[in-house]
């Protein structure tokens, strides 16, 4: 079993307090993960930590692979000698209750003088770190994308290969990002912590994924998407959620033997201990909606590759320790699809206490249940706007009810430990703006011990 009777908490690494401006890889992420440990807490589940593009959405981004340089720590480069006590200095930020993304934009400046003087003097691996496929398309496609000012691709004008010295540039940040990943994920684990990922099923149109693989997706000559990604009406929202991604071409990935999945998968599992796919219902169908929509209403369901995808990947990688989010409108065949896959599903206390058929005690031992997850409500905002019409009116009651299920593993939000209220909510989905922008405050002075060792 991929748990058992396992403790976690989902906090993404941009929510960290310090002195950045947002949360970091630095000493502020070191120090979250002692917290966890005396705690009793032995997975802590983050978002995707790729780069966004859209709305500061980790689902929303421009590689599945690269890492958000937003969360290099200046400290960090300022210990390896390659920014100054000065230019240090001017990265730092009051450390607030929300990230200011708006503050962080001179930030990628600094992280590329950072990253061209390491160029310049050589780092002992990094030639090949860019070796990698996944690298060598990343920097190309970073460097023509500053070249054409930020653009979608689709929209370049500026058709000069990027030089050596620019791409180089963007390699080195990846580089850096990556040494400073590796040596968080390797001290959690000798904490005996396990990192759980989390993988978007799609992928922004604008990204290096789409760009080099544009067979995959169901596009237009010109590039851009036929149809987009979505779900219909749903809990969330009366008139369903309209993504935007394109969709893929599933014959396409089926004809590679579904090569750009399998090294998908591959990094996502050489980054993390597991993974969570999110969206797993749309490998058994998947909401179609004609580009130009102005809602999902007007989609349809559309088959989607099914168990071929997960054998072909099993054969190529082995063993999948993979959970699928199997939330929202799910049917007797995506049950099926999981049990066939051997995946653990997720059980949402805010979405299963309004069963009242539901019992705690009795869920599958091989599942994982949240009080809620980030597309929720906090749980003292839940309990204020539904809750205590069910009888709940309290976060440690929802809390306990997690940890002592027969689940394999119970995620407890950091919103919910610290029993704040709607105003750090992580995302609301269907709403455009306003997400994915909560922070704690000072870490040692409001963190609370749930279980001590």
């Amino acid at each position: 079993m991929l748990f058992t009777k396992d403790t976690g908490v989902l906090l993404h690494p941009t929510s960290l307090p310090g002195e950045w401006g947002i949360g970091t890889l630095g000493r502020e992420a070191f120090r979250f993960a002692e917290w966890m440990t005396h705690s009793g807490f032995n997975v802590w589940q983050v978002l995707p930590l790729s780069p966004p593009v859209y709305a500061n959405s980790p689902y929303q981004a421009l590689s599945s692979v690269a890492g958000n340089p937003l969360l290099i720590s200046p400290y960090e480069l300022y210990k390896q000698g390659y920014i100054s006590s000065t230019e240090l200095a001017s990265a730092k930020s009051e450390n607030k209750s929300t990230v200011c993304w708006e503050s962080l934009l001179g930030r990628t400046e600094l992280l590329k003088l950072a990253a061209a003087r390491a160029v310049k003097n050589g780092v002992p691996g990094f030639q090949e770190f860019r070796e990698q496929q996944w690298v060598k398309e990343w920097e190309w496609f970073a460097a023509k994308k500053e070249m054409n000012n930020g653009l979608p691709w689709t929209l370049w004008t500026n058709t000069n290969p990027p030089s050596e010295s620019r791409s180089a540039v963007h390699a080195m940040i990846q580089f850096f990002f990556f040494q400073q990943w590796s040596k968080l994920k390797d001290h959690c684990n000798s904490l005996g912590i396990r990192i759980l990922g989390d993988i978007p099923i799609y992928t922004a149109h604008d990204s290096v994924d789409v760009f080099f693989n544009r067979d995959l997706f169901k596009l237009d000559e010109e590039g851009l998407p036929t149809f987009v990604a979505g779900v219909p009406p749903d809990y969330f929202s009366t008139t369903g959620q309209l993504w935007g991604n394109p969709v893929y071409n599933w014959d396409a990935c089926a004809a590679s033997e579904y090569s750009w999945w399998t090294e998908r998968i591959k990094a996502a599992l050489k980054m993390y201990d597991a993974v969570r796919i999110d969206h797993f219902r749309a490998f058994d169908e998947y909401w179609e909606i004609p580009s130009g929509a102005n809602t999902a209403v007007d989609g349809k369901w559309v088959k989607g590759p099914g168990i071929d995808l997960f054998n072909q990947l099993q054969k190529s990688i082995g063993k999948l320790p993979l959970i699928a989010e199997d939330l929202g409108l799910i049917t007797s065949s995506v049950h099926e699809l999981r049990k066939l896959c051997g995946f653990p599903g997720m059980v949402v206390l805010q979405f299963a206490l309004q069963n009242p058929e539901f019992v705690a005690a009795e869920v599958d031992s091989s599942s994982v249940i949240y009080t809620g997850t980030h597309d929720n409500d906090t749980t003292v905002g839940w309990i204020d706007s539904t809750g205590k019409n069910l009888g709940y009116n309290s976060v440690g009651s929802l809390i306990e009810m997690a940890l002592d299920s027969p689940s394999g593993l119970a995620v407890i939000p950091m919103q919910d430990i610290l029993q704040l209220d709607s105003s750090a909510r992580m995302n609301t989905p269907s709403k455009d703006s306003g997400n994915w922008s909560w922070r704690m405050k000072e870490f040692t002075e409001t963190v609370p011990v749930i279980r001590g060792n």
